[in-house]
C-alpha cells in the first residue's frame, strides 16, 4: 500500500557515538555547509539521505521501487517491514524510533477499461479542489487537493505514467489497464490518526496498518460518484419523480455534474444566481445523483471501481 514514505530520526535516539560516520560510511556523500552546520547528502537507489549531527531524514522516493525496482507491484505490509530492514542494514542504524513525516498510500487496480474512462464518474469531493490532468489525448489524471494542500487524492494510468518516465514495466503488467489510486498525506499524520507520533514499526503493525487502509478507503468513499442514466418510467410514481428524472437528464445533457456546476458558477459570477440559490441547487443535485430509487442505474465502471477499492 505504501509508496513514498518520508521519515526523520534524531541522532540521540540511535545511541551511536559517531552518528554521522556510522550512517555515511558506505555511502557517496555530497557535503554542504551553512550557518546551521554541515549536511551530508547521499542516495541509496532512489532514496535521498540527508545526515547532520542532529539526525537523518530519508525519503523523496518510492519505498516499493527501493525494494523491487518498480512501484507497479502492490506493496504489502510485509514488504514495508522488509524495505525498512534493508534500509536499516545499509545505514547501520535502527530505524525503530524514526517518525513518519509524509505517507503516500497507493494501490494499482487491474481494471476492465482504460483508466481515463473511470475519471468521468469521479465527481466533486468536499473541501478539495478537483483538477484534471490534461494531455493531448484528453484527461489522463485526476487530482483532488485539499484547501490546505496537506492531502491529495490522485487517480491515473500507472502504465502510461511509468512508460512516460521511461521506468521499467514488468512483463506481466505490460498492456494492462492499471488504474492507480494514491492518497498523499503530506504532513499532520499524527493528527489524522490521533496518535502522539507515527513511527516506522507502526507502518507494519497489523492494527495500525488496517487503520491506514480504512482511512484510504474512507477518503475515496467521500467522492461524489457521477452516474450514467438509464431511465425506466415504470419506476415513476408521480410528477415529483418525473421532475427529478428531468433534472438528472438535464445534468447529464450538460456533460455531467462537474460541467453542470461550472455553469452554475458562471451564473453566480454574472449575478443571475445568488449564493443561497447556487448552494441549494448544488445540494439537491448531489442528493439526486446518489439516489438509486428513481430509475437511476449506476455506471458499471464506477461499480467495478467501488468493488475493487472495498476489496483491498
Amino acid at each position: 500500500m505504501f509508496d513514498t514514505i518520508n521519515i526523520n530520526l534524531k541522532s540521540i535516539d540511535t545511541h551511536q557515538l559517531n552518528f554521522v560516520k556510522t550512517v555515511t560510511r558506505d555511502l557517496n556523500v555530497d557535503t554542504t555547509t551553512s550557518r546551521y552546520g554541515t549536511t551530508y547528502t547521499s542516495h541509496i537507489d532512489n532514496l535521498t539521505i540527508r545526515t547532520t549531527t542532529q539526525g537523518v531524514s530519508i525519503g523523496n522516493g518510492s519505498l516499493c521501487k527501493f525494494l523491487y525496482g518498480n512501484n507497479i507491484v502492490n506493496f504489502t505490509r510485509t514488504d514495508t517491514r522488509l524495505a525498512f530492514e534493508k534500509l536499516s542494514d545499509t545505514l547501520h542504524i535502527s530505524l525503530n524510533n524514526a517518525t513518519v513525516s509524509r505517507m503516500d498510500v497507493a494501490y494499482n487496480f487491474d481494471v476492465t477499461y482504460p483508466p481515463e474512462s473511470y475519471f468521468y464518474h469521479l465527481g466533486n469531493l468536499p473541501y478539495y479542489k478537483r483538477l484534471e490532468q490534461m494531455f493531448y489525448k484528453g484527461v489522463e489524471g485526476l487530482y483532488y487537493s485539499s484547501v490546505s494542500d496537506k492531502k491529495q487524492l490522485v487517480f491515473y494510468d500507472k502504465i502510461k505514467e511509468t512508460t512516460n518516465r521511461k521506468d521499467y514495466v514488468p512483463p506481466e503488467y505490460q498492456n494492462k489497464n492499471l488504474l492507480r489510486y494514491e492518497l498523499r498525506l503530506k504532513n499532520r499524520i499524527k493528527q489524522i490518526f490521533k496518535v502522539n507520533k507515527v513511527t516506522v514499526p507502526m507502518l507494519y503493525d497489523v492494527e495500525f496498518y488496517n487503520r491506514i487502509v480504512d482511512y484510504w478507503k474512507s477518503e475515496y468513499r467521500k467522492i461524489v460518484k457521477q452516474n450514467e442514466y438509464e431511465i425506466d418510467i415504470t419506476d415513476c410514481k408521480g410528477i415529483r419523480d418525473l421532475n427529478k428524472i428531468g433534472i438528472l437528464l438535464l445534468v447529464e445533457q450538460q456533460g455531467g455534474m462537474n460541467e453542470f456546476f461550472k455553469k452554475l458558477d458562471q451564473q453566480y459570477n454574472t449575478g443571475r444566481l445568488d449564493k443561497r440559490q447556487r448552494s441549494e441547487i448544488k445540494r439537491q443535485t448531489k442528493e439526486l445523483m446518489q439516489n438509486n430509487s428513481i430509475g437511476v442505474v449506476r455506471s458499471p465502471l464506477i461499480e467495478e471501481l467501488n468493488t475493487l477499492v472495498e476489496g483491498v
